[in-house]
């Protein structure tokens, strides 16, 4: 029996995608209302591995794909990604064919919209239009990272906090750059600069759990030290996310939900389909204040 068309007594299915993180579920209908069950069981997933997807779900109704996201907390907008014509609790992410690299958002490590004080929780984003070919995303599980540095690096960075913002994304300098990549045209003004500060180390709220929180695109530097004095360790730990061992990589497919943990991965899109066009549509849930 198609995992679409069981009755919802039959229990979810959870299957480890990698050693790293991620997991499939399979044995939901995601068109249908959660139970308490099932919004359970996908809870209990989610905060084991951070990163779940769910194959083999038909086409969605803009509805039905906010409904779901709903289960785990309010929606957030963010000021910088374009939202879908009617619905501005959805968001899109697209490369359309006329694109090239330096056009298209999101090819290095982050975490979404850290430069906010409550960044978001997590986000749930299904394909809409995809390439025939490419257009995969990474993801790293940085509880993973913070539990793999030494004892001695793990007790100084968690007594630190790190200073955040856009500046480098939408802030005043950027928007004088000649290309400007696929994002909301509406910022306003001064958003980009704010600077906000946030704890290095993160501790899972529900499993308790401590994970890395910097990344490349909005940390900015260490509080206390300067950008010069904070780059070589901000680059160490930056050059642990490419390791293997430590991820994912997701390839994207109609009929797939995937849904992350934006407080405890980051991620990254791998624009290898230029002349294609790609197009996402998400929902973010909203976060807390990193604690």
């Amino acid at each position: 029996m198609n995992a679409r068309t069981l009755p919802p007594e039959v229990s979810i299915r959870i299957e480890r995608m990698t050693g790293a993180m991620g997991a499939r579920v399979f044995g939901i209908d995601l068109r249908q209302p959660l139970t308490d069950e099932q919004r359970g069981a996908i809870q209990a997933a989610f905060d084991e591995h951070l990163l779940l997807t769910f194959p083999g779900q038909e086409a969605l109704s803009p509805e039905e794909h906010l409904r779901f996201s709903e289960n785990f907390g309010p929606h957030q907008d963010l000021p910088h990604i374009p939202l879908v014509d009617g619905y501005p609790q959805l968001q899109k992410v697209f490369a359309e064919t006329t694109h090239v690299k330096g056009q298209v958002a999101g090819q290095n490590w982050h975490s979404d919209s850290t430069f906010l004080p409550a960044p978001p929780l997590g986000v749930a984003m299904r394909a809409v239009e995809l390439p025939e070919y490419g257009g995969d995303t990474s993801f790293v599980n940085m509880c993973l990272v913070f539990e793999t540095l030494s004892p001695a690096l793990q007790q100084m960075l968690s007594g630190m906090k790190a200073v955040h913002s856009a500046t480098k994304l939408f802030g005043a300098a950027s928007k004088e750059r000649a290309v400007q990549v696929n994002m909301r045209e509406n910022i306003k003004e001064g958003v980009g600069d704010k600077e906000q500060l946030h704890p290095v180390v993160r501790t899972h709220p529900r499993t308790g759990r401590k994970g890395l929180f910097v990344n490349k695109v909005y940390t900015q530097r260490f509080e206390g030290w300067t950008a010069e004095e904070s780059a070589p360790l901000l680059q160490y730990l930056y050059s642990l996310f490419d390791k293997p061992e430590f991820g994912a990589r997701i390839s994207w497919h109609t009929n797939m939900m995937l849904m992350w943990d934006n407080r405890f991965t980051q991620h990254r899109a791998i624009f290898d389909y230029a002349g294609q066009r790609r197009l996402l549509v998400r929902t973010t849930i909203q976060g807390e204040t990193p604690a």
